[in-house]
């Protein structure tokens, strides 16, 4: 899609983080900007924010995980604007980090419910509209997580593994069917966002009763560094946005990945075990 100017945006998770820089940056090409996200007050600040630069916007407070707030979405945004052509399926949580067996029911609920269910809520509803239009693009925003498998994320690399599936099964169900509707996969490494502070939304009957010890693989220790080496969600943005005109599906953040994504795909190849070991940071912490 070239032309973005008076057309609409659609973004979850879009009160902070990558959401928001997506949001500013499609907002500063011309577009209408509806944004939604689970955090009323952040995302009354971030809408502000976004209008200030000229954009006019819909903030639509949404729980991606439930099927009702989704289809609310759908409408309020057809109600606004007409089309939407740009959908970014960006909401997403981290996990608990940690073994298989130290993941609760809880755990895997929430996980699901957010950065799977959310990406589906959000093709179901938007989806059908773009292809009667013939024109849009949807971003599913995935991980380097759902590239490789590293150890004590199961339920995170389980969702994001989901993720890119279907991003590219619906790449190929719509270049199969001839229809100009384009999707994107956008896979980060490590960028500075609110994401390890998820815990904050999640709902109350799916708490753990107990909290958890820390993990062997627990990324907090490396809080400290982490801006260091993330990237900034204004960078990623404009990442995005360059796919999103070029209708290209890939949308890789750095290059420091690519070598583990090979060594996976050549034990798959190769018939031989799983070689991703130790933290998913390590691409960062072993320069």
């Amino acid at each position: 899609m070239r032309d973005l100017e008076g057309k609409t945006a659609v973004v979850t998770g879009s009160a902070s983080g990558m959401g928001r820089a997506f949001a500013e940056c499609f907002g500063r090409e011309g577009m209408n900007v509806v944004m939604a996200d689970i955090e009323e007050k952040a995302l009354r600040v971030a809408a502000a924010q976004v209008e200030s630069l000229g954009a006019s916007v819909l903030p639509v407070v949404t729980d991606v995980s439930d099927e009702a707030s989704m289809d609310h979405l759908g409408d309020a945004t057809r109600e606004a604007f007409g089309s939407a052509h740009v959908i970014c399926l960006n909401a997403g949580v981290s996990a608990p980090v940690g073994p298989m067996e130290a993941l609760t029911s809880n755990d895997w609920k929430w996980t699901l419910n957010v950065n799977l269910w959310g990406v589906i809520h959000g093709i179901r509803v938007f989806l059908p509209q773009l292809q009667a239009q013939d024109e849009g693009h949807i971003v599913v925003t995935a991980s380097v997580a759902g590239l490789t498998s590293y150890p004590w994320l199961g339920a995170y690399n389980a969702s994001k593994h989901a993720a890119t599936a279907i991003a590219e099964t619906l790449y190929a169900e719509l270049v199969e069917t001839g229809s100009k509707v384009r999707v994107s996969c956008l896979s980060p490494g490590a960028v500075a966002t609110a994401i390890g502070d998820a815990e904050r939304n999640r709902p109350k009957e799916l708490r753990n009763e107990t909290s958890q010890a820390p993990a062997p693989g627990d990324l907090s220790e490396f809080a400290s560094t982490f801006e260091g080496f993330a990237k900034a969600p204004a960078d990623v943005a404009e990442l995005v946005l360059a796919a999103v005109v070029e209708e290209r599906f890939w949308i890789e953040t750095d290059e420091l990945y690519r070598e583990p994504i090979r060594a996976r795909h050549r034990s798959i190849e190769n018939q031989t075990e799983p070689p991703a070991r130790g933290l998913i940071l390590a691409p960062y912490l072993e320069r």
